[in-house]
């Protein structure tokens, strides 16, 4: 019987605003987005047929990479890419709210031309997912402090 990747992924975004502290009304409070008024998500599962892991996992535990100019390449074989910033700087200890990563696409690895440009900058314990990508490229990681650890979980390559 041959191995099937089917790995799951979800995303949840509650779009939310503070409330103002009204005098003998109301205390200053969090609620969802007056034009949104609701929480947003989905979900999925893809089924590849590669069943190949990278990104410095082995026996359940990772090896992240820094956030010092670390590529990550996919191709159009990844069913899936996972990315998370670990909150711990790679010389060891947690590190600060400052001490976020930049990702942004190789342009020299991928079909884009131009400089490169931040997708999304990660603080401490944000993670993000690209569901079957599509085509080969990379993703750069940059400091903007410190170097953080930040762990990587490629399926299908």
């Amino acid at each position: 019987m041959a191995f099937v990747n089917k790995p799951n992924f979800a995303v949840s975004v509650t779009p939310k605003g503070t409330l103002a502290e009204a005098n003998n009304d109301n205390q200053e409070m969090v609620v969802i987005h007056e034009n949104v008024r609701k929480s947003l998500g989905g979900s999925g599962e893809i089924t590849g047929v590669n069943n190949t892991i990278s990104g410095g996992w082995v026996d359940g535990t990772n090896t992240p990479v820094t956030s010092n100019a670390s590529v990550v390449a996919v191709t159009t074989t990844t069913d899936l890419l996972y990315i998370k910033h670990t909150g711990l700087l790679m010389a060891g200890g947690a590190c600060a709210d400052a001490d976020t990563v930049n990702i942004s696409i190789d342009t020299s690895a991928s079909p884009c031309t131009g400089s490169d440009f931040v997708l999304c900058n990660l603080k401490k314990g944000e993670a993000m997912v690209f569901p079957a990508p599509g085509s080969s490229w990379g993703l750069i990681f940059a400091s903007v402090a410190s170097h953080v650890g930040v762990e990587v979980c490629e399926i299908g390559t």
